[in-house]
């Protein structure tokens, strides 16, 4: 973690999958599916488009904090899983 910003978008969508927030995730990352055996393999068209929605709906909420920061960071937490489990159930 020493010098990697927090990853907001990571973080939101691992959460979502999960339903539960996390702990925070640092850094790049990458998404992979993974076969029955375990196995690295490319992520299903709906996985992909999570990762796509949930993108952009990190990036809306920070523009919109800007102008309207939220009330503390335990409300940040709790409008952007409520916006990226949206987001997943929605597919």
């Amino acid at each position: 973690m020493t010098g990697l910003e927090q990853n907001l978008v990571a973080w939101a969508l691992a959460s979502a999958w999960r339903g539960m927030p996390l702990y925070p995730l640092h850094g790049p990352v990458v998404l992979t599916g993974r076969t029955g055996d375990g196995a690295m393999a490319a992520l299903g068209d709906k996985l992909m488009e999570d990762a796509r929605t949930v993108t952009q709906t990190v990036r809306e909420t920070l523009k919109e904090w800007q102008a309207r920061p939220p009330a503390s960071n335990n409300a940040a937490v709790n409008e952007l899983l409520a916006y990226a489990t949206r987001d997943v159930a929605r597919r």
